[in-house]
Order: C-alpha cells, then structure tokens, then sequence
C-alpha cells in the first residue's frame, strides 16, 4: 500500500486503534468474581518518529535528509540519453561502394552533411583496397597516395605495389590495407587520392587502364571541427508523484519546491536545453505548464573544452519559486509531470567554436521533482479502506477507550472512523463528527517547533452500540491534516519529531 507524508500519522493511529480492539481477545482470560465486572487496564504505548513513519513509503518516493534534519520528497524520471552514435554516426561516411579513379588526382566522393566541417578524425577502424586494370605489355609500379591520411608517426598513406606483365592485360585486386590509427585531415572538406604509374623498364609515367577504389568499415574514435547544429531529441517522460495518491479535499502549500533537470555531457562543443513541454497533471486533470525564461530561451549546459577530452560536464538547474510558476502548480495537487527536453547542438551557430566527439561521449539527462517537508497545509483530507472483523468478541457490556497522544510533529490530525456493512452501507462512526486526535506542536515564527503538545481523548462503545459493530466488516479512514494555527503557518517538519501514543481500556463485561 502508498503512503505518503501526511496520512503515514493517520495510518499509524489507525493500527493502533485497530490492535487496541483486538486486545478483546485477551477479555476471556479474565477472571471475573460478579455478574458485571469493570475492568481498567493498559491497552499499549508506542513511540514513532517521522524518521520511522518514513519507512513506509512507496518506492516511488526517496526520502532526501537535508544537513539540519529537514526532508525533502523527491521523485524521479528515468534517465534519457544520446550516444555518439546515434547523435553523429560517421562510420561509413565513406561508403562499402566502389569509387571509380578517373584522374591521376582527384577527390573522393566523401560526403560531410550540410553544416558540419571536420577538421580532424582519428579512426579506431577501417580499410582500404583498390583494384586495378592496365594494358601496358610490361611491368609497372604504382604507388597510391592520400595526403588527408596520415599514420600515427605524422606521415601521409602512400602504398607502391609492382606488378609483373603475364603476357595478358593486368587485372588484380589488392588485398585490403588496415587504416585503424590514422587520421582523417579533409582539405576542404575533401579527401583527395593521387596514383603514380611508372613503367619500370623505360621508367615513362603514364595511366592505368582503369582504377576503383573501396573503403569500408570506416569509423572514428575522435573527430574535431564544427559538428553541426541538428536538434538531438530526447525521450518524453512522466514523473508519477503518489504524495495526492489519496486526495480527496482540501489545500497544500510547499513552501519551497524545485523541478530540476540534471545533464551529464561529454560532448565538447555547446549544447542548449530546448524545452517543448513541461506541464504538471493535478487530482483533477488538469495540466498546468511550467512557465519561466529558462522555458522560452532555453538552459545552456556545460561542456568539455578541447583539453578535457574525456571528462564529463554535470549541469545542474533548478526552476524555483523564483525563476517560475512551480510553486503555484505544485500546490494544486499534482499526480505527474509530464515533460519533452531535446537539446541544441552549438545553438548560436559560432562556427569559430570548435568542438569534438568520441566514440564514447554522450548527452544523458534526468528530471526530478522535489517536495520539502516545508509549508502549510489545511483541511487536506485522504481516505482509506480496511477490512474488519468484531464477530469474535462476546460479553462486551461497555467499552471506554482513552487516548493520550504527545506530539512534536507540526501537523494536526482530525480524524474520523466508519463502520461498514458487507454491502458498503455505513452502521456507525468512531466519532459523531471528525475530531482532532493528535495536536500541532506549536512553532515559531520560522516554521520551527518550540515544544511539545499533548491531546487527551475518549472514545465509548455501550453494549448496543458495539453489538451492531459485529456486522461490520470493513472500516472507512478519514484523516484530515493541518498545520500549526489552524494551517495558517508555514512550518518544517524533521526526521527527529517523534509522536507518542498510548490507550487505556475500561472495559464492562457480563458475567
């Protein structure tokens, strides 16, 4: 079962309540020297904290214990993020297809989307290969260079193969060349390839017959330049809140909450939040949207510059009561937030800013609600449903319940118990209206607690009455909360406030 910070108390009433009923079957052990007996006696004595009632929460909810003791009800969403390559995939860039060579100097057909310019690609994979046709009758050499590839000691491909005259024209594939560690330089955004052809017994230059060239499985560990300015969309999420879960009346003021988003980026190069919905669903369907600059124009997240290539960039915000309306739709009972962040790659499109991405760099980001056990709150009210059964208890002529509460937590708690029949039909109350059986420990004008409260309560069931309690058989909690001065008061509660409970018995039994 949920619970949450106001009816966690209620709850914990409602079992002790329940367990002093249940002392009734103890009433046969007695032994009883009159036709009518009156007994006294203790029922039980607990002592709880909030730090203890918090145990009870749903796993929804993490409780957050501040420096000074103070709570903090957090929820949240999952965690959305964009790889590297999902973001820029540039493996194959250079295609698995055959580039013919048509000149002795040429460009390779290597396509660079619009609006990115690389200036420098160290690939992790990759290999090149070329075939060859020449009907020279005689040997030749060839030697194939590309100035844009450059191997790990600074100098650029240059492969030179012999091949010998068979007496036939020359058709040979050579066997793939492995390009991992070099670097990718476009000149211009082009990658140029030359060939030299010798013949080697007269040493005269001249052309193949014909020339294609394959790259294939290209893919890059490292790539630096301007990367472009495409929108990279994240995930929609929705943040379920199970504080209302019980709702059912009445008003609650957070004094101080935050809906945060929390960005990790190792991608170098300047990326802006883009906001396309952040609205809060109430008890009542509505949807309230988050208003605030930071909405319209955006939040602009760390990144890591060119000399802290592999270190990640943690951007927190909060939208606050100052910089938004999250207070005001946040004290309107809500059960989700409903929320669609992408983000902006170089959102000013300064090209002179350049970036880089790795084979491991990603965007992740994650939204949080955060609550404080800090505000106000006046006639909140939940309800719940339990099952019962007073069939068992017999030779009840009266029972008087009394109960003694001490509090130090700044909420009051006005109660209410119906009894009810198989069908749902109501047979009686605990009360004859709802009753305040736990009092606000007084504050002060900080919300603080200055002491201790005690409340006194009795509770009778005469023969008949309790008699038609035996048809009962469920129980209907009504719990109503407040805040000290009638929930006029801003108040804080902490983990350390404690809420002691006893009950005493008089009960009259027939012989």
């Amino acid at each position: 079962m949920k619970k949450n910070i106001l009816t966690c108390l209620g709850y914990m009433l409602l079992v002790l309540l329940v367990v002093g009923c249940q002392k009734f079957d103890n009433l046969e052990d007695l032994e009883l020297s009159e036709r009518d007996a009156e007994y006294a006696l203790p029922v039980f004595q607990t002592s709880t904290s909030l730090q203890d009632v918090l145990e009870e929460f749903d796993s929804n909810t993490v409780i957050r214990l501040e420096a000074d003791g103070s709570m903090v009800l957090n929820y949240k969403g999952k965690i959305t993020a964009r790889t590297s390559e999902e973001i820029f995939d540039i493996t194959n860039r250079v295609a698995n297809a055959p580039f013919p060579v048509t000149d002795t100097l040429m460009a390779l057909p290597f396509s660079i989307p619009d609006g990115i310019d690389i200036d420098y690609a160290l690939l992790k994979t990759g290999s090149l290969q070329w075939f060859i046709q020449s009907d020279h009758p005689e040997d030749i050499r060839l030697t194939v260079t590309i100035p844009n590839l450059v191997s790990e000691d600074g100098m650029p491909f240059s492969e030179t193969r012999d091949y010998d005259w068979s007496g036939a024209p020359l058709n040979f594939a050579e066997s793939p060349i492995d390009l991992s560690n070099y670097s990718v330089r476009p000149d211009q955004d082009s990658i140029y390839v030359r060939y030299n052809l010798y013949r080697k017994q007269t040493g005269q230059r001249d052309t193949v017959a014909g020339m294609i060239i394959i790259i294939r499985d290209l893919v890059a560990s490292y790539m630096e330049g301007y990367l472009g300015d495409d929108i990279y969309e994240m995930e929609r999420d929705t943040i379920d809140i199970d504080f209302f879960d019980n709702w059912t009346r009445g008003d609650v003021y957070f004094a101080d909450p935050k809906i945060w988003l929390t960005v990790e980026n190792s991608f170098g190069f300047p990326v802006r939040s883009k906001a396309n919905l952040v609205e809060v669903i109430t008890v009542d369907g509505d949807r309230l949207p988050l208003r605030s600059p930071f909405i319209d124009n955006g939040i602009d997240v760390d990144y890591p510059r060119l000399d802290e290539v592999g270190e990640v960039k943690i951007t927190e915000f909060a939208f606050d009561k100052t910089n938004s309306n999250v207070d005001s739709i946040l004290a309107a009972g809500p059960v989700a937030v409903d929320y669609d962040f992408d983000a902006v790659p170089n959102p000013d499109q300064d090209t002179t800013i350049r970036g880089f991405i790795t084979d491991t760099s990603s965007l992740r980001a994650q939204v949080e609600v955060d609550l404080p056990v800090f505000g106000s709150t006046s006639g909140f009210a939940v309800r719940d449903t339990f099952a019962i059964d007073f069939q068992q208890f017999d030779d009840v002529k009266y029972a008087e319940f009394k109960l003694v509460t001490e509090n130090e937590v700044p909420l009051a708690v006005g109660l209410q118990l119906y009894f009810a029949n198989e069908r749902g039909q109501v047979i009686d109350s605990l009360f004859a209206e709802t009753e305040i059986v736990i009092e606000a420990a007084p504050v002060d004008g900080d919300g603080n607690v200055t002491g201790m409260l005690a409340k006194e309560t009795f509770i009778r069931f005469e023969e008949d009455r309790f008699n038609k309690l035996k048809q009962a058989r469920e129980l209907y909690l009504s719990a109503a909360f407040s805040t000290a001065n009638e929930g006029n008061a801003v108040v804080r509660a902490l983990s350390s406030q404690k809420t002691n409970i006893r009950m005493g018995m008089k009960v009259g039994l027939k012989q």
